[in-house]
């Protein structure tokens, strides 16, 4: 589909160098991290990255023993003024459509903000967004 990015949700233990052994398999696979989020909780993380090719790094962590899922996202660009990302947010909001969590990639004119919303509301929220001549890119 259009306009989708794939993410990578690697599941991380809680040890020292573990997100060291990640980023050394991406770097030594010529693999490169667009955006990267770390969640973390009691027992494990959970590591959200974009990278320029899904494929081979889901292939590569996989190989080497991590558990990971493939998911859909949205990669907003925002002008970095106030009100923007309100804007997009109750977009969203008015098309009954569920954010679930989002990060962003910042800058000093604009950011981009990751969104994940339901799979069934995918094609609704690209809609909504479109509709509000809200800039969606295909690529961080």
């Amino acid at each position: 589909m259009k306009n989708e990015i794939k993410q990578l949700s690697i599941f991380v233990e809680d040890k020292m160098g573990e997100l060291t052994d990640i980023t050394t398999l991406l770097a030594n696979n010529n693999i490169s991290i667009k955006s990267i989020n770390l969640v973390d909780s009691s027992d494990f993380g959970l590591l959200r990255v974009i990278v320029d090719d899904t494929k081979k790094a889901a292939l590569v962590l996989e190989k080497e023993g991590f558990s990971l899922t493939i998911t859909n996202v949205l990669a907003v660009k925002i002008k970095n003024r106030v009100g923007s990302f309100n804007r997009v947010v109750s977009t969203l909001s008015e098309q009954k459509i569920n954010i679930e969590y989002i990060y962003t990639v910042d800058s000093d004119t604009y950011g981009i903000f990751i969104f994940k919303v339901a799979p069934n509301s995918f094609k609704d929220a690209l809609q909504a967004l479109k509709d509000k001549n809200i800039e969606i890119v295909d690529k961080i």
